[in-house]
């Protein structure tokens, strides 16, 4: 069972718009955030039509394999998006449906947004990003990240909204009481040091300090991204 949970979501320094969304629903077990795609118009739009269109879909049937319903919700905000605006609109996802019969997290992923498992005092990265540069180390573009573009770190390989066809990441863990799980925005993730949030994460505190402990390193950092965090613990 989901003991505790928790969320925020922030604008930070630079930006003048929250274009993130989360969503804590801890009774149906889903936890998910979505980043809207600042290049594009309606990314405020993006990211909570998604998380919307995602909820509405779990809700209605609980057992629909996580990438069927990517698909479909896809589409769904594809169609909204193009409606809108002749450019489209494009949002970042990543999610969970915890089945409690099973004690397990079925997780889904597209973009370059995070979820890690807390287990043993031991963090893990669960997801993979889907941007270039995450593309170029995979085939040994280069050994050295300083010579992959900035750019190249920003730039999605695929997101909700955009294109016909996506290929989420599909994850499936196993969950223990005391074990805790976390979703983040790249405003978090490439901001933060990974050998400071994992040392944040590792953490005894309760779950709601750790993400506010976060918060503070981001902020310390010129949060120069909108941010956001979601955590629950089993």
């Amino acid at each position: 069972m989901i003991k505790a949970s928790f969320g925020l979501s922030e604008t930070g320094a630079v930006r003048t718009e929250n274009q993130d969304s989360y969503l804590v629903d801890e009774r149906h077990g889903i936890l998910a955030i979505a980043d809207g795609l600042g290049g594009l118009p309606n990314g405020a739009r993006a990211s909570k039509l998604t998380l919307e269109l995602i909820k509405k879909a779990l809700l209605q049937d609980k057992r629909t394999p996580l990438q069927e319903l990517l698909i479909e919700v896809n589409q769904e905000a594809r169609k909204v998006g193009f409606d809108l605006d002749p450019s489209g609109f494009g949002s970042t996802l990543t999610m969970a449906r915890y089945d409690k019969d099973r004690s397990l997290l079925e997780i889904a992923h597209v973009g370059d947004s995070a979820a890690y498992l807390v287990h043993a005092g031991s963090s893990r990265l669960l997801t993979v990003e889907h941007t270039v540069a995450a593309r170029m180390v995979a085939d040994q573009w280069e050994d050295a990240s300083e010579a992959i573009p900035l750019t190249a770190h920003h730039t999605l390989t695929q997101c909700m909204g955009q294109d016909l066809f996506i290929d989420p990441q599909i994850v499936e863990v196993p969950v223990e009481p005391g074990d805790r799980f976390f979703l983040f925005t790249d405003g978090v993730t490439k901001t933060v040091a990974q050998s400071a949030l994992n040392k944040v994460l590792t953490g005894e505190d309760p779950i709601d300090r750790i993400c506010h402990v976060l918060t503070f390193r981001v902020e310390a950092s010129g949060s120069p991204d909108n941010y956001t965090i979601v955590a629950a613990e089993f």
